[in-house]
């Protein structure tokens, strides 16, 4: 079976994670081995945007957009975890968000050419074989992020997702060329979401 790098993106409580999960389950019914990852990541500058994301350090949206694309570089080159070294090994890799999240999440406070060439090394070095984006009403999505009893992060307001919504689109517009992207309603049953994702990954893999 071909490897193959799944980016997973969407606004909050759209799902991602569920159907990152139900996308592993089927790989791996048939045989593949799967290496789930997401951005922020775990490694260490993953670790203190989260902290910023949480609220917990202020920093200024030009760093921060400076640090995604940092994490980015490290997510793709580590030696261990690195999306290219688990690749080569044969994993099936899924991840939840990709640069696209940064043109997305950042363009509103930073200049969206400069964002794209913070990330054009990623473009350049892996683009992903299939993104998924898990389209979704702001409105449907907040209702989500409050079920789920969690405080909000820096991005999790109306405007804000109203926001990012658009600016995904227009990522994909602008930044998205040649790449394989698939825009799928998020709104409805979890399960005819996994079989509409699961479909785009069969026919890549036949």
């Amino acid at each position: 079976m071909q490897p193959l790098f799944i980016v997973i993106e969407g606004l909050d409580g759209s799902g991602k994670t569920t159907q990152i999960e139900m996308l592993k389950d089927r790989l791996q019914s048939g045989g593949a081995a799967c290496y789930l990852t997401a951005e922020p990541t775990e490694l260490p500058t993953g670790k203190f945007l989260r902290s910023i994301l949480q609220k917990k350090v202020a920093a200024d949206p030009k760093t921060v957009a400076a640090l995604f694309a940092a994490d980015r570089i490290e997510h793709l080159y580590h030696p261990e975890e690195g999306l290219l070294r688990k690749l080569e090994e044969g994993y099936q890799v899924i991840a939840s968000r990709y640069y696209f999240s940064s043109l997305a999440y950042q363009s509103e406070f930073a200049d969206p050419g400069w964002i794209a060439s913070l990330n054009m090394l990623a473009k350049r070095t892996l683009p992903a074989d299939i993104t998924i984006f898990l389209d979704l009403d702001p409105e449907i999505s907040m209702q989500r992020i409050a079920a789920r009893g969690e405080e909000h992060e820096l991005f999790e307001t109306r405007e804000k997702l109203t926001h990012v919504r658009e600016s995904f689109h227009l990522a994909f517009e602008h930044f998205g060329e040649g790449e394989n992207i698939h825009i799928i309603d998020a709104s409805g049953d979890p399960i005819d979401i996994s079989d509409a994702i699961w479909a785009v990954v069969e026919q890549k893999l036949q």
